[in-house]
């Protein structure tokens, strides 16, 4: 075999060896990473990791001033033996915006306060963790039951403007929502 096809089989194997690399960094991939209830005085507090990795076309419609919305759902179920039975529900929303001129990120959140970052990963990074949850009374879980925290993270595609919205559905670029997280509450 002659040295410039020797090599150009060399770097087709190298090329076709990253390629899965390649397809993964443009996947976009929220994932729930850690979730539990804490004490926080006299009530519980929910604690949880959310790790956001954007699609390159949500960061793209994220610059030109789309802003982006998630709801992070928690809930407390009690298990059962047909089915759970849903013992308390919130949801935070969460919204990215880019503002072009001031060229940093504003994450709002339920109670209309927002912060801004200088960079997307510390607005990623500070929607990771939950905000304005409410405390949870601890009355609400019954001693000899068993019980699952439950949270998601959901892209609400609703929020886009309407011609945007039937490619969110149809598009895998904008599947931007978390399955759901389940962790055993001990008791």
């Amino acid at each position: 075999m002659p040295r410039s096809a020797s090599a150009f089989s060399t770097g087709l194997f190298v090329c076709l060896a990253f390629l899965p690399l390649l397809a993964h960094a443009d996947t976009p991939s929220i994932r729930i990473r850690q979730a539990s209830l804490i004490e926080a005085g006299e009530n519980l507090a929910v604690q949880a990791d959310i790790h956001y990795q954007l699609s390159n076309t949500a960061k793209d419609a994220l610059h030109k001033g789309l802003p982006l919305t998630w709801r992070v759902l928690i809930e407390i179920r009690e298990t059962g033996s047909l089915r759970d039975r849903t013992v308390h529900r919130q949801e935070l929303p969460y919204r990215l915006r880019f503002h072009a001129l001031l060229n940093q990120y504003e994450v709002s959140t339920l109670v209309e306060r927002s912060e801004m970052f200088l960079t997307l990963n510390a607005a990623l990074s500070y929607m990771s963790g939950l905000h304005d949850a409410q405390p949870i009374a601890p009355a609400l879980l019954q001693a000899g039951r068993h019980y699952l925290l439950a949270i998601k993270s959901r892209f609400d595609r609703e929020s886009l403007p309407v011609p945007l919205r039937p490619f969110a559905y149809l598009d895998s670029q904008w599947f931007l929502s978390s399955d759901w997280y389940l962790w055993p509450i001990p008791r």
